[in-house]
């Protein structure tokens, strides 16, 4: 004790023991703890500053006081004279007892208080379930299931059977649906093995029951895996991976269980050739798939569905889309899925449809627009807005494998034309963009441009923009259009030699290969601008 005292003092600056000795009691004999609570509390160390043995001592002598504050003379009729000073001594013993009496209380009141603080401690720190060597027990170790797994994370059977079972409580724990046309894959099939149909309440009423069989899903045609699982057995078995996303909401959907899959031509390609997969929009499995072939949330965009899709097993290739309004009917699914498989093989020699570059679109210059055109531009756009998009915004991968006829490789290789066997002199048509590129053609390239003498009466200046800044030449008004043609044909502009160009008058976009034969006042060219534009594949 006396050690601990001592580090007290030394660590805290108390000169006074009994201050140490009343924070070491208050600590429970605990040094460092006694410390804390000094510098914490340290109000409480004028409840230490005197012994309580001295303060009990006015406390047991009250009946000494009045024998020396009643101190004079008595007179004969027997009252008490007291002088001046020993009045004032009176006064001052009086005040003495009511100081030592506060004293007395303050102390009491302190010691009552530290020894509250002293018990609160001890049962604070007495509350460990481990031992009473003062460290606590440790905590318990618990294990909580924040987000169930999704099951196409490869999950073992257990396990996925688990959440699959989850996911059907869920559902059940809302009630049988009055809706015919209510029924999510997750119901589909027996929770053990997943291949074989699940038994489900039928309902009661003779009309829903009807049309629950007529619009009841093909288990006997679908799979229940998920779509990497489908994958691999795609690749050991040799078949496509044909996909059918369903939306509940959509009647159109609830169709193909009724007139496609109950084909049996349809039904006999995909048990031979496809590994047939039906999901709902609420089944989990479908996430991986409207995740990897929907972007940008196109799978809620209800022009999608009907959707029907081939992937390739090797790959994941979406290679062939059914989707949207043209959706079409068994006899053509039918047609289009011969033909696919025609088309299509996973045999590893064999060499399947690649798909071709989009064509190239040039962007419509709204500066160069004629006020016709951009009225009628106008009018389409506000068209759209008001009826909404209606075409679908899956693309069939197969359409554009046969939608391009097929173009020689490199740049500037002539298109075959076909040869008349027949003996007829008779001539195709040509049309007006054969027409400026034949006309084009015959416009002479070795007939360089000589600008002549500056006379406003015969001669003007013409600006030519083009996408590498502006040049300004002078013709004589009485040249023809053609000769600018001439010019440009025979000093093309830097790295644009070779390449076929466009002249269009400004504002008004007007093509001049259709006034090569004008002269430049009649083309209203005189201090005009023209823009050149270059064709280039």
């Amino acid at each position: 004790m006396d050690e601990d005292v001592e580090q007290f003092k030394a660590v805290t600056g108390v000169a006074a023991d009994h201050v140490a000795r009343g924070y070491l009691e208050i600590s429970g004999g605990d040094a460092m703890q006694a410390i804390q609570l000094f510098f914490e509390s340290p109000e409480l160390e004028a409840s230490f500053n005197a012994p309580a043995a001295s303060t009990s001592t006015p406390a047991r002598q009250p009946s000494a006081a009045p024998s020396q504050r009643f101190t004079g003379r008595e007179d004969a009729s027997g009252v008490i004279h007291i002088d001046s000073d020993e009045d004032e001594d009176v006064r001052m013993a009086e005040n003495d007892d009511d100081d030592d009496v506060a004293a007395a209380v303050r102390n009491a009141q302190e010691e009552e208080d530290a020894a509250m603080a002293r018990r609160l401690q001890e049962e604070m720190y007495s509350e460990n379930h481990a031992s009473g060597d003062g460290v606590r027990a440790p905590i318990a170790q618990t294990t909580e299931t924040l987000a169930a797994p999704d099951p196409s994370w490869g999950l073992d059977d257990d396990r996925q059977a688990a959440v699959m079972e989850q996911y059907r409580r869920r559902h059940r724990a809302q009630g049988p649906s009055a809706n015919p046309f209510s029924q999510s894959s997750v119901d589909w099939f027996d929770i053990d093995d997943g291949t074989g149909p699940r038994s489900r309440p039928m309902p009661s009423d003779s009309t829903s029951r009807r049309l629950r069989d007529l619009f009841a899903p093909p288990t006997s045609l679908t799979t229940r895996l998920p779509l990497d699982a489908a994958r691999d057995v795609g690749k050991e078995e040799k078949k496509w991976i044909l996909v059918n996303l369903q939306k509940l909401e959509d009647f159109r959907c609830q169709v193909l269980n009724r007139d496609h899959w109950k084909n049996e031509d349809i039904a006999s390609l995909i048990r031979e050739h496809f590994i047939f997969l039906q999901y709902t929009l609420d089944d989990p499995l479908a996430q991986s798939y409207t995740t990897f072939y929907f972007h940008n949330q196109a799978h809620e965009d209800e022009n999608n569905y009907p959707h029907v899709s081939i992937i390739d097993p090797r790959t994941g290739e979406q290679v062939k889309v059914w989707s949207g309004e043209s959706f079409p009917t068994p006899a053509e699914f039918h047609r289009d899925l011969v033909e696919f498989l025609d088309r299509y093989s996973l045999a590893a020699n064999s060499k399947n449809p690649v798909v071709k570059s989009k064509p190239k679109t040039k962007p419509r210059d709204i500066g160069r627009m004629t006020e016709e055109e951009m009225l009628e531009m106008a009018l389409q756009n506000s068209l759209n807005e008001d009826s909404g998009p209606s075409e679908p915004t899956v693309q069939d991968p197969d359409a554009l494998t046969k939608s391009m006829p097929d173009i020689g490789k490199g740049k500037g290789k002539a298109v075959e034309e076909p040869i008349d066997v027949t003996g007829d002199s008779a001539q195709t048509p040509l049309s007006p963009q054969d027409t400026a590129t034949s006309a084009f053609s015959q416009i002479s390239s070795t007939n360089p441009h000589v600008e002549p003498e500056n006379n406003p009466a015969t001669t003007t200046r013409i600006q030519f923009r083009h996408a590498g800044g502006r040049i300004i030449r002078r013709f004589a008004i009485t040249d023809p259009v053609r000769r600018i043609y001439e010019w440009l044909k025979a000093e093309p502009l830097e790295g644009k030699e070779g390449v076929q160009f466009e002249l269009k008058t400004m504002p008004a976009g007007r093509d001049l290969i259709e006034e090569l034969d004008k002269t430049i006042e009649e083309a209203g060219l005189k201090q005009g601008t023209v823009m050149i534009e270059f064709i280039e594949d």
